[in-house]
């Protein structure tokens, strides 16, 4: 037991070390000496867990990155005035928002990015993700119109797939101007649109 614990709690730090430098360099860019290295790990400890360095990249997408995003987003797409608990997301957001966050960008959108063109197993998991993301926007918006919260003639589907699109939009334009104030223009614009919901 002991042996299978500490099998699992090597996997899950190289998993954790592999998002970090893939956040932070890319999937291309990403050296796998130095998630090793920072792992205190032999390549034979690397390899017996993940098969290549392409099998690492889809087990931190599908295991670190995806998570991460379905538990961010999960208060919204299960509330029923999806509104208000986006607008509380997105101050929370932006209080906790740092230099280094907006120089990162969102892990996803960077994959999307460089690795869609590329990589169709990239490619799959991460259009399966945003899929999950629209849908559970939109139907927390088919909620809000339920409960008489949400303008009735807007197209719940449509209405998802421009705020995910605004969001990284966000992400992409504050990446770029490394500018935290880029970020927050950007979400208060959402903001603004979401009132007149």
């Amino acid at each position: 037991m002991n042996a299978e614990h500490n099998a699992e709690a090597t996997r899950q730090k190289i998993l954790d070390i592999a998002a970090e430098e893939i956040h932070l360099h890319g999937f291309q860019a990403c050296n796998t000496s130095e998630i090793i290295k920072k792992a205190g790990i032999s390549k034979g400890a690397l390899y017996h867990h993940f098969s290549s360095k392409l099998e690492l990249g889809y087990a931190v997408v599908d295991e670190v990155f995806v998570p991460h995003q379905m538990a961010m987003w999960q208060p919204v797409m299960a509330s029923d005035d999806p509104i208000a608990a986006m607008i509380a997301f997105f101050r929370e957001a932006l209080a906790g928002t740092t230099c280094e966050c907006i120089s990162k960008g969102c892990p996803l959108n960077n994959l999307a990015q460089e690795m869609s063109p590329v990589d169709e197993g990239f490619r799959l998991r991460i259009n399966a993700t945003m899929s999950r993301w629209r849908k559970g926007i939109s139907q927390a918006l088919k909620r809000g119109q339920e409960e008489g919260l949400i303008n009735p003639d807007i197209d719940t589907k449509r209405t998802a797939i421009f705020l995910i699109a605004c969001i990284e939009g966000a992400h992409g334009l504050a990446k770029n101007s490394q500018e935290v104030e880029m970020f927050s223009e950007c979400l208060h614009g959402i903001v603004d649109y979401l009132k007149r919901l």
